[in-house]
């Protein structure tokens, strides 16, 4: 038995990909940002203003510029990979 055209149906165009845009990152941060951007804890990141390792533009509420914060995440990796190294 001969297959039966269907009269009525167009052809879909093929579906472009996608363009993926990047949300741009922001400047500074507050503290509960700051903690989703890093995977540090709030607390965590209070105690480092506290002992002036990372410093803030805006004491309270405590705003993190960007430069800042991504050079402390960069010094506690450097800390982690000597310990790394000195257990091998």
């Amino acid at each position: 038995m001969p297959r039966l055209k269907n009269k009525y149906t167009t052809p879909q165009p093929e579906p472009k990909p996608a363009t993926v845009m990047s949300a741009p990152v922001p400047y500074s941060f507050d503290l509960k940002q700051a903690a989703a951007y890093t995977g540090f804890s709030v607390w965590s990141l209070r105690q480092a203003i506290l002992d002036e390792k990372l410093s803030v533009v805006n004491p309270k509420p405590y705003i993190i510029r960007r430069v800042d914060l991504e050079k402390y995440v960069d010094q506690r990796l450097h800390k982690v990979e000597k310990r790394m190294q000195k257990a091998a």
